[in-house]
């Protein structure tokens, strides 16, 4: 099981980054990435450095993670930024200052665990957050906006995903302006990101504890970081506005995963079987049921299509939803919120 998984996931990983096409396009322009000091963030910002690209915007807002970054990829070119990409004025002066042409947004609160019990953190963050980013590439001309998404956004049954799928279908709205190529990407878990299940295994191993699992039954889908950032960039070359789906392979139950770092690392810790919530899946999905998926040209990602056409008006109303979804949460009228996310549930099935 395990053997054919990372069989899989390293004949993705060497599939080329298409860095010749990339600089062909980008190469005299700017890059800004938020939640550049993150798992997918770095990641994106080391592959560019491979290939000697310099004028990129390194925007976080934690000033940790930009320090370590910057002991790490030291250049001319590379500009650190400290904001909250919730602070509109501050990212309107910064498009202004470094006019990018295209925009990675990474930055995003994605811990269920730890955030769950705050919807308005979430929806400031990764919906209001969101809008901010590509309102104001809108704005500057930017030519290219990447955002990325998570397959908990596919039937969210958390906070979270709600937050992300709300992000996505502002972004969706957005598809019929062509004065920017707008690209969702979906994927599961990252291998080894901040916070995720294998550093957590290996946490309890090292400090003798108990490795916990939530259901016997629960399952994931897992991807390199390497894979991801590159997909990524191969996927800002297209001038299209479309949601991709990077290829994941089989989903991986958990307490495989977990017995198998025991072996490895000959550990004797137990693994304890504890209550999954309510805001926890047994298997996550990767598609809605109205969406399908078509290959592209890099191997590793799909685009995908959607079978239920959404008119143009229908749009405009999930559009205004969401922008008072933003207004009531800042005033925490949760009441108010709740009642237009249902109200949107029910435009997508009208």
């Amino acid at each position: 099981m395990f053997e054919s998984f990372f069989i899989q996931q390293a004949l993705q990983k060497s599939t080329p980054f298409m860095s010749d096409d990339f600089l062909k396009k980008y190469k005299n322009d700017t890059i800004l990435i938020t939640g550049a000091g993150g798992s997918i963030g770095s990641k994106i910002v080391e592959k560019l450095t491979e290939i000697n690209f310099k004028n990129i915007v390194l925007l976080d807002q934690s000033e940790f993670h930009l320090f370590k970054l910057k002991k790490k990829h030291f250049s001319s070119g590379f500009n650190y930024e400290i904001a909250d990409i919730r602070d509109k004025r501050k990212i309107e002066y910064l498009f202004q200052i470094y006019k990018p042409k295209l925009v990675i947004h990474a930055a995003a609160y994605k811990h269920v665990s730890l955030i769950e019990n705050d919807a308005y953190e979430l929806i400031r963050t990764n919906l209001e957050g969101t809008i901010n980013m590509f309102t104001s590439s809108l704005k500057y001309a930017v030519s290219d906006f990447i955002f990325i998404s998570t397959d908990k956004a596919v039937n969210p049954v958390n906070n979270m995903g709600v937050s992300k799928m709300l992000a996505e279908l502002f972004l969706k709205s957005n598809f019929n302006n062509k004065k920017i190529n707008t690209k969702i990407i979906r994927f599961g878990n990252v291998i080894n990101s901040n916070g995720s299940v294998i550093p957590i295994f290996l946490d309890a191993i090292y400090n003798g504890s108990a490795i916990e699992i939530r259901n016997e039954a629960v399952e994931r889908y897992f991807i390199y970081d390497d894979v991801v950032a590159k997909n990524i960039l191969n996927i800002s070359i297209h001038d299209s506005n479309s949601l991709y789906l990077l290829e994941m392979n089989s989903p991986i139950k958990i307490i495989d995963l977990a017995n198998y770092i025991k072996r490895i690392k000959k550990s004797s810790s137990i693994i304890t079987i504890t209550n999954l919530s309510k805001k926890e899946k047994i298997t996550e999905e990767l598609l809605n049921s109205d969406e399908s998926i078509e290959k592209t040209n890099y191997l590793d990602c799909y685009r995908t299509k959607n079978s239920t056409i959404i008119d143009k008006e229908i749009w405009k109303e999930i559009r205004k939803e969401i922008i008072d979804i933003v207004k009531n949460n800042k005033t925490f009228n949760h009441k108010v919120v709740d009642s237009k996310i249902q109200h949107i549930d029910y435009l997508i099935e009208k």
